[in-house]
């Protein structure tokens, strides 16, 4: 997606899929109720059906198109961040999966399946989603934060914390990495690592207005805790 910012923060950039990687995520795909799929997208500021866009990049790089087929898909990875980002999730869910299926390469389309699926609250879904795109980028800090999410929206506190964590060993100044970090911890009732997280969350962004009103909360039952000692 010619680096723009994605709904989570990916670059949308292409990276080469190992067969294994892309013969489980495609199956896993296969399993899922598809998305809405009689879309019109904008191709060089043409409205075309979706099929027929995907065609015509399939049809470009077998006439050895490659860079034309690699920026139709990125104006189709453009549109599903947009309609992303309005909560259009059954078209940017479309989108999403018919690109990476035609092109494995673009693992970025199918971490963002996994984050649609975790808004829906299906996170079992979304973990599977965005396990199969870590393996093939284990160091996507913005994959592992949203592993984390997935995790936290099943319960599975500590395996949260553990993503949280790892996000900010990839990427210290990850400053949604620490508010969520805050949060796990203030779920288990841990006030002094909940507030120092979110202190660091406010430190890499003093006007991150969430991180500022947890801290203010975590304080509060901090000094609660320490008075009823």
């Amino acid at each position: 997606m010619s680096n723009k910012p994605h709904p989570s923060g990916g670059s949308g950039r292409r990276a080469t899929a190992s067969p294994s990687v892309r013969n489980t995520a495609v199956a896993l795909l296969q399993s899922l109720t598809r998305g809405n799929q009689q879309l019109t997208v904008q191709i060089n500021g043409k409205p075309l059906a979706l099929p027929q866009a995907l065609a015509l990049a399939e049809q470009q790089a077998k006439a050895g198109q490659a860079q034309t087929a690699s920026r139709i898909y990125q104006q189709l990875l453009e549109q599903a961040a947009d309609w992303h980002r309005e909560k259009r999730l059954d078209d940017a869910e479309a989108v999403y999966r018919q690109v990476f299926e035609a092109q494995p390469g673009y693992i970025d389309a199918l971490h963002l399946l996994g984050v649609i699926y975790s808004q829906r609250g299906d996170h079992a879904t979304a973990e599977r989603l965005i396990r199969q795109a870590l393996r093939e980028n284990p160091r996507a800090d913005t994959y592992q934060n949203n592993l984390g999410k997935a995790l936290q929206g099943q319960g599975r506190l500590e395996e949260a914390a553990d993503s949280y964590r790892r996000t900010l060993e990839l990427n210290p100044e990850h400053v949604l990495a620490c508010n969520n970090l805050g949060k796990v911890h203030a779920e288990l009732g841990q006030w002094d690592k909940a507030v120092a997280a979110f202190r660091r969350a406010v430190a890499l962004r003093p006007d991150f207005n969430e991180a500022r009103r947890n801290l203010e909360d975590a304080l509060r039952r901090q000094s609660g805790e320490t008075d009823s000692v």
